[in-house]
């Protein structure tokens, strides 16, 4: 007991955390929010214009590109074996790569029709008169109004319909469709989840040279998912859809090439794969850039890089870039950088992720760019705290110790010490990507 309560006191040792105020007794307790964000408790009704939530953040104008940005070149990436040539395509360059559509037909079918004025030749003249007399609505649906038609359907959360679409076109061996079927099944929309199938179906559009299909066979590879853990195969599958440039590829190789994980570890590479995703605008690849300017990652450290490229994937809605750019602003420790620090917590603990929470739960504690708040440091540690969050855990283990913004209470201390300290509720991940991946 002694021993628990010693690593609660422990874990609370340079928080120098101020005593709250305190509140009257009353029957009742109005919490409400001034238009800067900062939270009230009061025993009168809020007054006019009080907000009953946080207001949402003030838009921020993006900062300018950076000029002449350093692109190192000293060796080219260690990328596996070539493709096929039945896949094969030229590697797309950064400049002009995009991501393919979810939506894009196999290449057979992007074939424009020959135009009527200039394809009159002895053979296109004459067609069967079976194809002559068919009325529009008998004649049989082209696979890409099928593949729209399914995807439409998802849209609208019809998944049962959007599987009856494409199943039969992925049963054709049109590798759009098997690609899309694996992902219901990845999801578990409109078919029961099933990891094993969908990289069954993965692995079939993979191999006739879908690209989409290739990236998402190289991740449960990688992971592990319905098929057993292979990261040198998933570097095979990686590496040719990044070929065609897919940008969550070149990220995931990127990253493999940072950790040695099924190849070896090379900064460089690492560096050029990240940066080929990054220029397309692929929020987790710029995150991942600035990473690299922010430690010297295969190129000299840079922090004014480095905040460009966080910023460029915070303003996307990256979660992980937005709370980095919080902690960047947190240590400027001055009143505007706290309060901007304070703006990006909340946008990311917006999305319900725990280190957020924990963060702004942080600047609540001390009262760093808000009103110091326990109460409010309480209700976001516990958000944070209920999804596994370790450091949250410990946090509010200590308040519940010193009895800050929340009832003392010894076990409920030693409860949360211990929960922080088993480990057994990790945060949970991200649900796989919906079929237009």
């Amino acid at each position: 007991m002694r021993t628990l309560i010693g690593r609660i006191a422990a874990a609370l040792a340079g928080l120098a955390l101020l005593a709250p105020l305190p509140l009257r007794a009353a029957d009742e307790i109005y919490r409400w929010y001034d238009k800067d964000g900062n939270v009230y408790y009061t025993q009168q009704p809020p007054p006019p214009g009080a907000l009953r939530a946080p207001p949402a953040p003030a838009p921020n104008t993006p900062p300018p590109s950076p000029t002449a940005e350093p692109r190192p070149e000293r060796v080219t990436p260690r990328i596996a074996p070539a493709t096929p040539a039945a896949a094969k395509t030229t590697p797309a360059d950064a400049s002009t790569a995009r991501t393919p559509s979810s939506t894009t037909p196999p290449v057979a079918a992007k074939t424009p029709p020959a135009d009527a004025s200039t394809a009159r030749t002895p053979s296109s003249t004459t067609a069967p008169a079976a194809a002559k007399t068919l009325p529009d609505a008998e004649r049989p649906e082209d696979t890409t109004t099928s593949l729209a038609r399914g995807l439409e359907a998802y849209g609208r959360g019809d998944y049962a319909e959007t599987v009856a679409i494409i199943r039969p076109l992925a049963e054709r061996g049109d590798p759009t469709a098997q690609s899309r079927l694996a992902a219901l099944y990845e999801r578990g929309a409109g078919v029961e989840q099933d990891f094993s199938e969908a990289a069954r179906w993965y692995r079939k559009a993979a191999e006739a040279g879908d690209a989409l299909a290739q990236q998402s066979l190289g991740s449960m590879l990688g992971e592990g998912r319905g098929v057993a853990h292979d990261d040198a195969e998933a570097i095979v599958w990686w590496t040719r859809a990044a070929e065609h440039g897919v940008a969550a590829a070149q990220t995931s190789l990127g990253n493999a090439y940072y950790a040695g994980a099924g190849v070896g570890k090379d900064d460089i590479a690492a560096l050029q794969w990240w940066r080929k995703a990054a220029v397309q605008g692929f929020p987790p690849a710029q995150e991942r850039l600035a990473f690299a300017y922010a430690h010297g990652v295969g190129l000299e450290r840079s922090d004014k890089q480095a905040m460009f490229w966080y910023r460029s994937a915070a303003e996307q809605g990256l979660a992980p870039a937005q709370v980095e750019l919080a902690e960047r602003y947190r240590r400027g420790s001055k009143p505007d950088t706290l309060t901007e620090s304070v703006r990006w917590y909340r946008i990311a603990a917006a999305q319900g992720y725990p280190p957020a929470q924990h963060g702004l739960a942080g600047a609540y504690a001390l009262g760093a760019g808000v009103k110091q708040d326990y109460a409010e440091a309480a209700r976001l540690y516990r958000q944070a705290a209920e999804q596994g969050y370790a450091p949250a855990q410990k946090a509010l283990a200590g308040l519940y110790l010193k009895g800050d913004g929340v009832p003392k209470s010894r076990d409920e201390a030693e409860r949360w010490m211990r929960r922080a300290t088993d480990g057994a509720e990790p945060t949970p991940a991200a649900p796989p990507s919906p079929v237009a991946r």
